[in-house]
């Protein structure tokens, strides 16, 4: 290469090669000081663009699981309470077994009925349970379902048995007869709303389990408080009704009555006054007519003083008389007007007659139309209000009876709140019985039949199959979708929806909205509430059930977020972590051959001093 002082290519390409490996030597001193070798989309768009998203599913399946822990949390405060209640309910089914028991006199009823009382309280308080201000077991957190009837199954019966089955001819489910005779007795107990009813049916042969459930429904329909205030809202609804009716009914006929009244003055009015008018006339003429008529007598009866024979012996000669005489004349001109007058008064007031009647006719009739209008309206008004009225009352106490018994061949014993036909468990046919109607309000929450022989012993082998009836449905009032959603995924909807039932006293069937309380005030109170607790037991495990399997999934649902988030990091490690032993060594390259440009730049711009030496 040719020795030249302008432009020192030596030097030039040294110091490329020199940025070169500055640049290589920042890279390296970058990817060892961050631990990645992607820094940037520079060193790898795609590689970067992979592990970014990478990144943010990390971030999102941590979070998930976050709200999976937060989700177990939640659950967990809600099993605490409905665990709580569990255990309140099995001390109060011992207080019910003592207080059945015959030992205790009605002072210790009493008391044990205040142990009841602060018991159910205090499940109430534990139905108020939140977590971050949100209540769980009130029934504030269920899933959207219609209103439900409670419904009682019993399948230790024989599966032929029906509502006409006598009751003498009961038989196990095994076709072996209970031997119920006529001169037992059989009472039936149940709870609604917090108040126990009995009634003692007498067992004949014609009797059956319609008609024994037909008569014990007659302590409620009499002595319901319920039942009584929804007829007395019945009664008064139907008598504004009708004093409404009579009311719309009453002025439409007194405005009739005026209407008609009215117009019959107005007719007589103008009548009278056409027809003072046409008597006027009249007078005017007769009182002429008789002036005629003197002269027309005299000169029909003027004899010839001569002869004696009448002058005027003909109709004619005497009007030409009359005419010829000043005063008879005056006269039959004044008859013949007045006679005219009044000819054409009359005409005029048959006219005014006419026209008045008509217009008195067209009144009245408008007033008639108005009114059976009116009348029409107030009864279609009256039938409304008596069909509203009525239907209320079909809604507020359901049937007449507060349950019904219905035998489904099949095997149908309800409909849950979600809409869904609910079968017996084995698919057999069983007889249920259901509430009257849906809804906490008609919630039957236990019913007791107890059987007892002429001496008043209690035939237990009889009872342990008759009384074997067991919640299958269970009543709830009609819920909006107000069920939790924990999202536990990275995806939209990738939720576990938890709907928490009402563990509130009242929908346990302990109290009514009342503020009436189960009673254990006499043994058959108590021996009907042990029924009560046991479903209400059952009711309070389901819920406890629920939660455990919704707490087993969601521990699940957080360890196999906790695996994804590693696995998907270790991916994510692999495109981005840096080799460190790896990058050590680029790095100690790049700053060797760095070092070594520099030395050689070094070099190339001493080469142009070697020029000046030939110049000297």
């Amino acid at each position: 290469m040719a020795m030249v002082v302008k432009n020192n290519m030596s030097a030039v390409q040294t110091l490329g090669t020199l940025n070169k490996n500055s640049s290589a030597l920042a890279k390296s001193l970058q990817k060892v000081s961050s631990g990645m070798k992607i820094n940037s989309a520079a060193d790898d768009a795609s590689g970067y663009s992979i592990s970014e998203r990478m990144r943010v599913m990390v971030r999102s399946l941590d979070q998930a699981d976050a709200n999976t822990q937060n989700g177990v949390s939640l659950m967990k405060v809600a099993e605490g309470a409905v665990s709580s209640t569990v255990d309140i309910l099995r001390t109060m089914k011992e207080k019910a077994i003592n207080a059945a028991n015959d030992s205790n006199t009605d002072a210790d009823r009493a008391t044990i009925q205040k142990e009841l009382d602060q018991s159910i309280d205090q499940i109430d308080d534990n139905a108020n349970v939140t977590y971050n201000g949100k209540t769980l077991v009130d029934g504030s957190k269920m899933a959207e379902g219609s209103a439900t009837k409670t419904s009682m199954t019993n399948q230790s019966l024989h599966k032929d048995t029906d509502g006409a089955t006598r009751i003498v001819d009961l038989q196990n489910r095994n076709g072996e007869r209970l031997n119920i005779q006529t001169t037992d007795t059989l009472t039936i107990s149940y709870v609604i709303q917090g108040e126990t009813y009995s009634f003692d049916v007498d067992i004949n042969d014609t009797t059956t389990l319609d008609s024994a459930l037909v008569e014990a429904s007659d302590p409620y329909v009499r002595n319901n408080p319920l039942m009584r205030a929804a007829y007395a809202q019945y009664d008064a609804s139907r008598a504004t009704a009708n004093s409404t009716y009579a009311s719309s009914y009453g002025a439409a006929s007194s405005t009739y009555n005026s209407t008609v009244t009215n117009a019959t003055v107005t007719y007589q009015g103008v009548t009278q006054g056409a027809l003072s008018t046409m008597n006027s006339a009249y007078g005017a003429a007769t009182s002429n007519y008789a002036l005629y008529k003197q002269y027309y007598d005299a000169f029909s009866t003027m004899a010839n003083p001569v002869t004696g024979v009448s002058m005027y012996a003909t109709e004619a000669a005497i009007q030409a008389a009359i005419a010829a005489t000043a005063p008879a004349s005056t006269a039959l001109s004044n008859y013949n007007y007045a006679s005219s007058v009044y000819t054409s008064t009359s005409t005029q007031y048959v006219s005014i007659v006419n026209s008045a009647s008509t217009v008195q006719s067209s009144t009245i009739a408008v007033a008639t139309s108005v009114r059976d209008s009116a009348y029409t309206a107030a009864r279609s008004t009256l039938t409304v209000a008596l069909s509203t009225a009525a239907s209320t009352l079909a809604d507020s106490v359901g049937t007449l009876i507060p349950y019904k018994l219905s035998v489904d061949a099949g095997n149908v014993v309800g409909i849950s709140a979600s809409g869904d036909t609910v079968y017996t468990a084995n698919r057999e046919n069983a007889i249920t019985i259901s509430s009257g109607s849906a809804g906490l309000q008609y919630q039957l929450s236990g019913i007791t039949f107890s059987v007892k022989d002429s001496k008043g012993q209690i035939k237990k082998s009889v009872n342990s199959v008759l009384d074997n009836f067991t919640e299958s449905v269970r009543a709830f009032n009609k819920s909006n979708d107000n069920a939790i959603n924990l999202q536990v995924g990275t995806k939209a909807n990738q939720t576990i929806r938890i709907g928490l039932t009402d563990m509130r006293s009242e929908a346990l069937g302990l109290k009514s909205s009342t503020g009436i309380t189960l009673g254990v005030g006499t043994q058959q109170q108590a021996n009907a509430a042990v029924n009560v607790l046991d479903n209400a037991i059952q009711k309070a495990l389901d819920q406890q059930t629920d939660i455990g399997a919704i707490e087993a999934r969601l521990e699940m649902t957080s360890s196999n977020l906790v695996t994804s988030s590693e696995n998907v990091q270790a991916s994510e490690s692999t495109i981005r972590d840096a080799n460190m032993p790896k990058e050590m060594t680029e790095y100690t390259k790049n700053n060797i051959l760095m070092q070594a440009a520099q030395a050689m730049l070094a070099q190339a711009n001493q080469s142009s001093s070697n020029v000046l030496s030939l110049l000297q």
